[in-house]
């Protein structure tokens, strides 16, 4: 069963009284509840990306991620205030905590265990001792060489699995 809202699309502003107000350049909004949908999925169409469609994005983040909060962590001697959307993977490198975005690596502070406590489970996976990545950022996982899974992301980057974390992958993509 499938129930559909849908709100009409670039009605002409209008702000007489007897005919009510519209706005201009008005989104169509279609929500589809169906009961076999585990979680929300939100998902946008248009032509390009656009100002207006970024601040749709991080309102519906303000909304939904509350118990998820920003990842602090630091470029030199600036604070950089990072959406847990934007983090790719999160691993050490020489002792240090490197959270990766599209901006490139960030200096994070603390352990990889209390990184992983404030990340999102249902996003954020381990795949080694000393990396974290992000499942939402990830375009693939290269299964041909024996035990073991490349990782390749969106932004092109490769990282590996350690073979001590690839049945717990597997399991998590439903593939045991």
């Amino acid at each position: 069963m499938q129930i559909c809202y849908n709100r009409q699309q670039e009605k002409p502003a209008v702000s007489d009284p007897k005919k009510g107000f519209y706005m201009r350049n008005a989104i169509d909004i279609d929500i589809q509840i169906d009961p076999s949908c585990a979680e929300p999925k939100v998902i946008i169409r248009a032509e390009r990306m656009t100002p207006e469609i970024d601040n749709i994005v991080h309102a519906i983040e303000s909304a939904t991620n509350n118990a998820y909060p920003i990842v602090t962590a630091y470029s030199g001697d600036t604070m950089v205030l990072l959406s847990q959307r934007e983090i790719i993977r999160v691993y050490l490198e020489n002792r240090k905590l490197i959270a990766w975005t599209d901006r490139g690596g960030f200096v994070a502070r603390g352990t990889l265990a209390e990184m992983e406590a404030v990340l999102d489970r249902s996003r954020f996976l381990r795949i080694s001792r000393s990396e974290l990545i992000n499942l939402y950022r990830v375009s693939s996982f290269d299964f041909s060489l024996s035990g073991t899974i490349q990782v390749l992301f969106d932004d092109g980057s490769v990282s590996w699995v350690a073979r001590r974390y690839v049945r717990a992958i597997q399991k998590t993509l439903g593939l045991v």
